[in-house]
Formats: structure tokens, sequence, C-alpha cells
């Protein structure tokens, strides 16, 4: 499509520049050996500057310096040459343009052609040849530019790529991980419920395994997990807590997010905030309008040596995930009173 969309292009150009020889003046003055002088000055146009955008310039930006400094005079002069000849041999003037009648008495008189100094021959194929060369490159450059900045573009798409997987890889065996830890607990102090829990944590492990691979899933899908991780918690909530939540019943189907990118807010939030020391109430609320998600967790803020994480990688992660998938996009706000944690996310889901 890009070759394709070059080459229409140039050609549009020299028929342009073609035309604008071939109209110029009085047709009536022009004999049928100008179109053809015309026709053949523009193919040399074209085929000098091609020579020179697609196999000298592309020297320069491969680092063959010598080799440019060599072939660029040769083809200029090459060019030059061409030009010259063909204006000594068939762009006479006599052999192009009717012959301009001039009057004497009652009597016209054919003029004899005027001899052109060899000055006005090379000076218009140097200028021209000059001409082209300095398009070629201007056209080439910006080419290299636009080239190498899609390039650098292409490297940072990968790299952020490669770093948004490494991120992904490191929140899941740590979420596994806190959730088996909180299996285990639940096990001895509740064993009935310990089947109910192992089938939730199977669907949750299902989606990490084969749909956390993709760059976006349905919102709804990692809404499910966000309802099976509650339901797992739930089994465990100690009596003196209380745990609200609202979750929207329905979603838009063509909404998309990144997966699991929101789990770790509502996991900090039971991982910090529980314990069976005193009352603790945990909210979760999550509402999408318009493409733009807004979630809200609020929980006890507890004594550091409760609350401390010691690994850091879940939120820290989310963080990171959000500058690279979202930036610009997104609104982070996390703040206390001394006895509440609250933190709110906003997201725009629109592409």
């Amino acid at each position: 499509m890009k070759i394709s969309s070059s080459i229409l292009l140039q050609a549009a150009v020299w028929i342009s520049i073609w035309s604008i020889f071939a109209f110029a003046g009085n047709s009536a003055d022009k004999l049928p050996a100008f179109y053809l002088v015309i026709t053949l000055r523009v193919l040399g146009f074209a085929l000098f500057f091609n020579v020179v955008y697609l196999a000298v310039l592309p020297l320069y930006f491969a680092g063959k310096k010598r080799a440019l400094y060599l072939i660029s005079p040769l083809v200029f002069l090459g060019y030059v040459a061409l030009s010259i000849a063909m204006d000594l041999s068939i762009a006479t003037p006599e052999k192009t343009m009717r012959p301009m009648p001039k009057e004497m008495g009652d009597q016209k008189e054919i003029g004899a052609p005027k001899e052109r100094p060899l000055a006005f021959v090379i000076i218009p194929a140097v200028f021209l040849g000059l001409v082209l060369f300095g398009a070629a490159a201007t056209f080439r450059g910006f080419s290299a530019f636009e080239n190498k900045k899609k390039s650098e573009e292409e490297a940072n798409r990968r790299r952020l790529e490669a770093e948004i997987a490494l991120l992904k890889s490191q929140i899941n065996p740590h979420f596994l991980l806190n959730t088996l830890n909180n299996l285990y607990a639940l096990s001895l102090t509740e064993p009935a419920k310990t089947p109910e829990a192992l089938l939730k944590l199977s669907e949750m492990v299902g989606y990490i395994l084969y749909e956390c691979a993709k760059p976006k899933v349905a919102l709804s899908r990692d809404l499910e997990f966000i309802e099976n991780y509650i339901a797992l918690q739930r089994l465990r909530l100690p009596p003196n807590a209380e745990l609200n939540v609202d979750l929207p019943a329905s979603l838009p189907a063509d909404c998309d997010i990144e997966p699991m990118i929101l789990i770790p807010f509502i996991e900090n939030a039971f991982k910090h905030g529980l314990t069976t020391k005193q009352a603790c109430e945990l909210s979760v609320m999550l509402k999408v309008s318009d493409n733009l998600l807004v979630l809200q967790v609020e929980n006890p803020l507890l004594p550091p040596k409760q609350s401390t994480d010691p690994s850091g990688v879940g939120m820290a992660n989310t963080r990171q995930r959000l500058e690279h998938s979202y930036a610009g996009k997104y609104k982070l706000h996390a703040e206390t009173d001394g006895q509440r944690y609250r933190v709110e996310l906003r997201l725009n889901l629109g592409r």
C-alpha cells in the first residue's frame, strides 16, 4: 500500500510538471518534436530523482560515505551530460518550435535560428540537476526520520509489552499465594466451607491461565473474577467484620479492560483491613458509565505492623501497569482520615 501510494504520488507530480511545460505558451508555435522532448526531459527528471533517492542516498544512511562520495558526482555528471546532449541534438529550437517570421516591407521572411551560447545549455542542466538532487535528499531525509521514529515507537511498544508481561507474571503468583494462604486458614477453622472455596479458586485460576495473557479482556469477565474473589473472602470473614459490595448487574458488551488490574485494590482491602480484635467494615463499589469506570474501596486503617506488605508487589506493579496502559486516562486517589483508608480509581476505558 505504501509503495503504491508513493508511485501514484510521483506519477501525479511528473504528469503535472509535463503539463506545465506542454501547455504553457502558444501551442500553434510548437512542433510535434517539442512534446517528445518534454516527455523525454520529464522521464529524465524522474529517473535521476529515483536513482538518487533509491540508490545513492541510502548509502549515506547505511554509513557507506566513501561510496556515496564516489557515486554521487558520477550520477550527477551523468545526468548533466545527458541533458546537455539532448539540448544540443533534439531539443534545439529549430526542431521543436516553428520559426518566427519577420517582416521586410510587404514580404515576410523566415528568420534564421540563432545559435545558443554553450553556457545557456550547461547552466540550466546543472541547476535542474542540483534542484532534483536537493529534492531527493529532502524527501529521503524526511523518510529516514519517519522510519526512525516508527522504529523507536515499535521498540518502545515491545519494551512496554515485555514490562507488562513481567508485571503480570509477578502479580499472578503473588495473588495466588495470598489466596492459598487464606484457604489454608479456612480449612483449619471451617473445613466444611473448603470445597466451595476450592471451586471458586479453580474458576479464578482458569481465568488467570487462559485469559490474563491477553492484552485486554471483556470487563464482564474481569468482574466475574472479582465476584469470585469476594465470594471466596466472604467464606472466611470473622463475625466482627461487615462487607458492603456494590457491583453493576450488567456491563456494556464492548467494554474491555486490562485483566486483573482492579483486583489488587480489592485484595489490598481484605489483606490489610480485616482483624478479629475490633469491629471492621469493608466496602467495594464499582460503577461504569459512558466508558468511565469508577472503583472505590474502603477499609479500616490498622496498625502498621498488621498492614505492612512485605513484598509490595501487588500495588506497586498495578500502578506501573496503569501508567503503561492507561497513561493520561486514569486518576488514582488514596486518602486516610486516621481511622479508615479510602482509594478511588477513575479509569477511561474508551479506545
